[in-house]
């Protein structure tokens, strides 16, 4: 009877071992400069370099689209796993409409410095940078109009830092998670069938033990007080099991003056892809009735 209660002992300390390591390496994955995607490129080439650095140390590379003297500046945000050059499909149509775009690479991503990706926690202080250095090169002039568009970890930081991001007059924010511990037990469950449990907060914390990050604060949702009163439009995707729609939910419950959009058929991140009329009417649209001026 101990011989067998011994193997099971040994066998459940097995299991819960794997189960470590292998979340162990996959937050790995998600963290060391991760490299998810294709990163794609920039079909207009028409941009001004530059770089800030972040007050942690950091150096953000960025890009910077002059638009009408009279245009608001748009800050794209890009996602997880990718770079600057993922936002090249929103280029187009905002420069038409004369906006000016300043687009960094969040650290561990692109050209930017950085070990570790924060997932959204601290991403915050790469937009002060990069605004910061934008405007030391004259490029956007203190009286400029300021909004932002942030697709999932990029909608995240805008959440997160909107506090210490009082020039931005605006928000759109599309595929946000609500907070980084529940989008973890989201993904280890669709990805790998592991149901939530205390091993997945054991993974959270050795991450903080040997980054020094304490990834499970990273709760977006918690943060929305730091937007204020300020216009937000939050835009959902239907099929998205990543940011799903309790995570929507959630953001739009505390965000009671934002304007929502779901969007039918699309998966995360994908609402421009699936609906690229109606997301460039409502984006535009969204824009003006902000005060946030394109070309007159």
């Amino acid at each position: 009877m101990r011989s067998v209660l011994r193997k099971m002992v040994y066998a459940v300390g097995l299991v819960i071992t794997g189960l470590v390591v292998m979340l162990v390496y996959t937050v790995n994955e998600m963290i060391n400069r991760p490299v998810l995607a294709n990163p794609g490129r920039l079909s207009d080439n028409d941009y001004t370099e530059l770089k800030g650095r972040t007050e942690d140390g950091i150096d953000i590379y960025a890009v910077f689209y002059k638009g009408a003297p009279e245009a608001a500046t748009i800050v794209l945000c890009h996602g997880h796993g990718v770079n600057l050059m993922r936002m090249d499909d929103m280029v187009a149509f905002l420069r038409r409409a004369g906006y000016s775009l300043l687009i960094p690479d969040f650290r561990a991503h692109g050209r930017s410095g950085g070990k570790y990706c924060t997932i959204g926690l601290h991403e915050w202080k790469d937009l002060r940078a990069a605004i910061d250095a934008a405007r030391e090169k004259g490029l956007i002039a203190s009286t400029t109009p300021i909004a932002a568009y942030g697709r999932s970890m990029g909608a995240a930081t805008l959440i997160n830092g909107a506090e210490n991001l009082p020039e931005i007059k605006a928000f759109i924010l599309e595929s946000s998670f609500e907070s980084l511990r529940k989008i973890a037990a989201r993904d280890a469950w669709n990805n790998f069938m592991i149901p939530d449990t205390p091993v997945t907060d054991l993974a959270f914390w050795i991450t903080q033990q040997v980054t020094g990050i304490d990834y499970a604060s990273n709760s977006p949702e918690s943060k929305t007080r730091g937007i204020s009163n300020r216009p937000v439009f939050l835009i959902h995707d239907e099929k998205d099991i990543r940011a799903d729609m309790n995570a929507f939910s959630s953001l739009k419950g505390r965000l009671p003056q934002a304007q929502t959009w779901s969007v039918p058929d699309a998966w995360h991140v994908c609402a421009h892809h699936k609906a690229p009329v109606e997301f460039e009417m409502r984006f535009l649209n969204f824009l003006f009735m902000s005060g946030v001026p394109g070309r007159q």
